[in-house]
């Protein structure tokens, strides 16, 4: 009779301690004992999630699975979180799953700190200079290999748009491009990276698709392509590529050493590969379907820039419609269901509440993939 009598305080104890955890947390939908919310969550459609309980909690909510995440997916509330106090926001997950995602603790990723002001900078000169050169030579290279189909009545995009994308960040980041005839290596990258999120989709146990050893032998594209940079790197040549400007650096910051180069680059291909790539191919789709969205974007294009040109960055304020479009696509297509956790670096506060589109995040760790 005692025992069972001090088995139920305790347990009356536990679910105290539990609730009154749960509590400092902004409201969401009501979490069981040790699983939380796991069994209320689609893991497959994450966005339906979202759209199931933001607006019983005003977009912002907690979910437990089982450990509490915020959702915050009101822009009012996610200018406020991440922009006026970007620094209570400014930290990751320091758990095992985020350091086989990100290959390890990095400069984008790591706690404590976002990017380095100078190494910021320094991404944001490499990212415009990509977008005045490599990105226009990889887009005519796309063209040209179009343009070489035989059959052109029966065309698949996926490669060609996955090969140019991908030559992009890769001479970006290692100073080189793959043939259209020869890119077997990047295209055993993504479809490995392709296999690995469509089993995370399949599981509920995410935290454990997280740590799945085939990750691992993703990043090794990633590494072996970084290593074999470096061994053409000196040091008194200009950089000719990320890999080569990171190195540089090395000696004169002390968050920037060769686990976090690789870690940085895998962030850009993860990052940057298939969200992009997607995105193409859904602009694609919908361009197909709304003939006269394809017609009026493509009028302002040959009215601002004309037929003889590709488009700069400069030209960009200039096509408004093409813009909205753009936002748009992203929107409707909706290609990541949710952004990277954060984690915050102290006790906060957030709110006081206009639906936006917030394609690239924002704060100190908007994506590097926008352009301003």
């Amino acid at each position: 009779m005692l025992f069972l009598i001090g088995l139920s305080a305790l347990l009356f104890y536990a679910l105290y301690r539990y609730y009154s955890m749960v509590a400092r947390y902004p409201p969401g939908p009501f979490p069981w004992p040790v699983v939380g919310n796991m069994f209320q969550q689609d893991v497959s459609r994450v966005h339906l999630n979202s759209m199931r309980f933001a607006p019983s909690f005003d977009g912002l909510y907690t979910f437990f699975v089982p450990v509490p995440i915020v959702f915050i997916t009101d822009y009012d509330a996610l200018r406020e979180a991440f922009v006026e106090k970007g620094d209570d926001f400014a930290g990751r997950p320091d758990d095992v799953a985020m350091q086989i995602f990100t290959y390890e603790p990095n400069t984008v990723l790591v706690n404590g700190f976002a990017l380095p002001p100078e190494t910021r900078d320094q991404l944001e000169r490499r990212k415009l200079e990509a977008a005045t050169a490599h990105v226009l030579s990889s887009v005519r290279e796309f063209l040209d290999a179009l343009e070489a189909m035989e059959d052109k009545d029966r065309v698949d995009f996926h490669w060609p748009i996955q090969l140019m994308v991908g030559n992009i960040i890769n001479e970006v980041l290692f100073g080189y491009r793959n043939k259209y005839d020869d890119c077997e290596k990047l295209m055993n990258y993504v479809e490995d990276f392709q296999n690995w999120m469509i089993e995370i989709a399949k599981a509920p146990e995410i935290a454990i698709g997280f740590v799945a050893p085939s990750l691992l032998k993703i990043s090794q594209y990633v590494v072996d392509n970084v290593q074999k940079c470096l061994k053409g790197y000196n040091s008194e040549d200009e950089p000719s590529c990320f890999v080569h400007a990171y190195k540089q650096r090395m000696p004169n910051n002390e968050y920037l050493d060769d686990i976090n180069l690789i870690s940085t680059c895998n962030d850009f291909f993860m990052a940057g590969q298939e969200t992009t790539t997607t995105t193409l191919r859904w602009a694609m789709l919908f361009m197909a379907v709304n003939q006269e969205a394809q017609d009026r974007v493509r009028q302002e294009i040959e009215t601002v820039i004309g037929r003889d040109k590709l488009p700069r960055m400069a030209d960009r304020h200039k096509m408004l419609y093409t813009q909205a479009t753009i936002l748009e696509i992203q929107r409707v297509a909706n290609i990541a269901g949710g952004n990277l956790t954060r984690r915050t670096t102290r006790d906060t506060v957030v709110r006081e509440l206009v639906d936006r589109m917030v394609a690239f995040s924002l704060g100190k760790r908007a994506c590097a993939g926008e352009s301003e």
